[in-house]
């Protein structure tokens, strides 16, 4: 069990990378967020931003005339 442990402790002694960088980067990756917002908050606000444009774009195509409702 003894070879074990220093086979471990011998490949810790020659890890090139610091701990604390590791775990930096680790932290900045499992975030998995964009302008603070996480993936379920960014759909709806797409859907939300798509259905507002959608529904402004209707009402100034009516206001011009552009089309017609019979």
């Amino acid at each position: 069990m003894s070879d074990i442990d220093d086979l471990r402790k011998m490949v810790m002694e020659d890890e090139p990378f610091d701990s604390n960088y590791e775990k930096e980067i680790v932290t900045k990756v499992n975030e998995g967020r964009i302008f603070g917002l996480t993936a379920g908050e960014r759909m709806i606000l797409s859907i939300i931003i798509f259905l507002a444009v959608t529904v402004a774009s209707i009402a100034v195509l009516l206001a011009t005339n552009t089309i017609v409702l019979h």
